[in-house]
């Protein structure tokens, strides 16, 4: 890859190439990182050669864009006003969100296990499920005096389980 030369930015910068070579610098310059730099620097070598705005021109030029930015703010300002309906919207939309939040639906399964409760419903079940067990035939391989109901089952496991959990805890575990 060919590169330029500080002294050939220089002329790109005073417009002294032809406009097919001003096309072939620009190209190289939107790929060379080197150049690029070269090309700054023929710039500050030229800088005294451009012309220089009068002072009047100069603050005339500064009012007109600050007058611009200011007019642009107060726009923004009038486009804020405008969307603010649209954002209320968003914020109704986002407080109806709660509804899939997991706390709710924790909240609304304690509820109904506390209305399933005050009604007696699984006092029923577990009665249900009793009889069913005493129903049961006992096969050969099953002995009467080893059955047992489901809860009495789960009730032996918990006793193990909180007894292995014991000894570890008093052995300086963290459980």
């Amino acid at each position: 890859m060919k590169h330029y030369t500080v002294e050939e930015w220089s002329r790109y910068a005073r417009q002294e190439l032809t406009a097919e070579e001003q096309h072939e610098y620009e190209i190289h310059l939107s790929s060379c990182n080197e150049c690029l730099e070269n090309y700054m620097q023929g710039l500050e070598l030229t800088a005294d050669t451009f012309p220089r705005l009068a002072e009047a021109a100069e603050t005339a030029i500064v009012e007109s864009v600050m007058k611009r930015i200011e007019s642009e703010s107060t726009l923004s300002v009038q486009v804020v006003e405008a969307t603010s309906e649209p954002i209320q919207q968003y914020q109704d939309r986002k407080a109806s969100s709660f509804l899939r939040h997991p706390a709710f639906h924790y909240a609304v399964a304690a509820v109904i296990t506390l209305l399933l409760m005050g009604t007696s419903t699984f006092q029923s079940m577990m009665d249900r499920i009793g009889s069913a067990e005493t129903n049961i035939e006992a096969g050969p391989w099953v002995q009467e005096e080893n059955r047992s109901s489901v809860s009495q089952k789960i009730m032996e496991k918990t006793i193990v389980m909180l007894d292995s959990i014991q000894p570890k805890h008093e052995r300086g575990g963290t459980r």
